[in-house]
């Protein structure tokens, strides 16, 4: 916190969405962007030199949920970003997206009748969710298998995350390329990531090699070894974490 305090204009505060500024929730559509994190984005936005987000989620449901004039929006894994009004996916992604929709039929097909199992289609990817499901691990084992195939016969990239399996178009763009890219145009003394699944370890493990922090929300026994491993600091869920980003928008306000 100090670091990023000491000179807001040359630090930067990337973040997820869900699970750190967002309370994770049994329905992702039902996930909302707190009244007391948004006042702090909103200072922080006004004073840090980069605040971005980039979740899993499609940009366009990040523009809906962060209403921050001047964060950076970075959907889908940094595959879509918002610059200057305009949604922008990258080109590699574009040649995927019938596979993508291929995918989100074939996996109706075999998990429409299995309970608490939801399958959600993204702009460029599709996720299966079972946090509902009322036998969770007979519910893994089921969508790990579906999801399993789908990829082998479409060609896209399975990546695991809390209780969620997402197929992906299989290029090099995760939430660390996207966050080196942001930083490569900007002089910036001081970054933190901050995440709490394992999509977010490539960003962790980018920060540090940034000279950066590594932030994780912890929620317990979700939350994978390998995300405390690489934290510099931790906190406990995301009111523990809107606390923090509260102090640290109140101490940025100060010194500036």
């Amino acid at each position: 916190m100090d670091a990023l305090a000491e000179n807001p204009a040359a630090s930067g505060l990337i973040l997820d969405f869900d699970g750190v500024l967002s309370p994770i929730v049994d329905d992702p559509a039902a996930s909302e962007l707190p009244d007391r994190v948004a006042v702090s984005l909103v200072r922080l936005a006004r004073t840090l030199g980069l605040l971005a987000v980039i979740s899993g989620r499609p940009v366009e449901f990040l523009e809906d949920r962060v209403p921050v004039h001047g964060a950076r929006l970075l959907g889908s894994y940094g595959i879509e970003q918002v610059r200057d009004g305009v949604r922008r996916v990258d080109p590699g992604a574009k040649m995927w997206l019938s596979h993508v929709r291929e995918a989100s039929s074939a996996l109706r097909n075999l998990l429409g009748t299995a309970q608490g199992v939801q399958v959600e289609e993204k702009s460029v990817s599709v996720a299966v969710h079972w946090r509902q499901a009322p036998d969770q691990s007979a519910a893994a084992d089921e969508v790990h298998r579906a999801t399993a195939r789908i990829a082998d016969e479409t060609g896209l990239r399975l990546e695991s995350g809390k209780l969620t399996e997402e197929l992906l178009p299989p290029i090099e763009v995760d939430k660390g390329s996207a966050l080196v890219t942001l930083l490569i145009s900007r002089n910036l003394t001081t970054v933190a990531y901050a995440g709490d699944d394992v999509g977010d370890i490539p960003a962790l493990r980018a920060v540090r090699e940034a000279g950066g922090y590594a932030l994780v929300v912890d929620h317990g026994r979700e939350t994978d070894p390998l995300m405390l491993k690489l934290a510099d600091q931790t906190y406990a869920g995301t009111d523990g974490f809107a606390a923090w980003l509260a102090e640290l928008a109140k101490k940025v306000d100060i010194w500036t």
